[in-house]
C-alpha cells in the first residue's frame, strides 16, 4: 500500500470537494448514483478512484471534518481497488474500525483520521460484497472515544468501479 501516494490523493480529492484545482491534475470523469469518479494525472503517473459520501452519519452534531470512501487503482504501480477511508477524525490507534456489507464484517486498521483494510487479501471480497450490496456501514472510533457510524449508499458503484478499471488499465 502507498500510503503516502494514497494522502496525497486524499488531499487532493478533499481540495476538489472544496475549491476547484487545475483541470489537468484532477478530473471528475462521471457521477454514477452515488459514487464519483475521478482521474488524477501528474508526471506521466495516473490514479482514478471512485467516491463517494455518507448518506447518514451517527451520531449527530459530532465535531468531524470531511468523510469520505475511497475505492483507489494506480496502474504504475499495479494497484487496483484498494479501499481507504478518511474518518473525519483523529482514530483512536488502538480501535478496530470496521467496514460492514449486509452480513460481511471486514477490519480496518487506524492510521490518523484515515482507515485501511486490515487484511489486504480481503479488499477483493469487500469490493465484491459492495457491487452485491445496498449500504456499506463504517464504524470507527475516535481518540476521545466517540464512536461514530456513517451509511453510505451502494447505488452506482459497480458502474463506477467498471469506469475505474477502464481509466485506469
Amino acid at each position: 500500500m502507498k500510503i503516502s501516494t494514497l494522502f496525497t490523493l486524499l488531499a487532493s480529492a478533499t481540495t476538489l470537494m472544496i475549491t476547484s484545482l487545475p483541470v489537468q491534475a484532477l478530473q471528475l470523469k462521471e457521477t454514477y448514483k452515488d459514487w464519483a469518479v475521478y482521474v488524477h494525472e501528474k508526471d506521466n503517473n495516473k490514479t482514478c478512484f471512485a467516491i463517494s459520501k455518507p448518506k447518514d452519519m451517527a451520531p449527530k452534531g459530532v465535531n468531524r471534518g470531511d468523510v469520505f470512501f475511497y475505492v483507489s487503482s494506480w496502474p504504475g504501480d499495479k494497484v487496483s481497488n484498494e479501499i481507504s477511508i478518511k474518518i473525519g477524525y483523529p482514530l483512536d490507534a488502538d480501535s478496530a474500525p470496521s467496514a460492514i456489507v449486509g452480513a460481511d464484517q471486514f477490519n480496518l486498521f487506524a492510521e490518523g483520521d484515515k482507515a485501511f483494510i486490515a487484511d489486504e487479501t480481503l479488499e477483493v471480497n469487500l469490493v465484491k460484497a459492495m457491487k452485491k450490496g445496498s449500504t456499506l456501514v463504517v464504524k470507527g472510533r475516535s481518540k476521545r472515544g466517540t464512536t461514530t457510524i456513517d451509511k453510505y449508499s451502494l447505488a452506482g458503484i459497480s458502474a463506477a468501479l467498471k469506469r475505474v478499471s477502464a481509466e485506469c488499465k
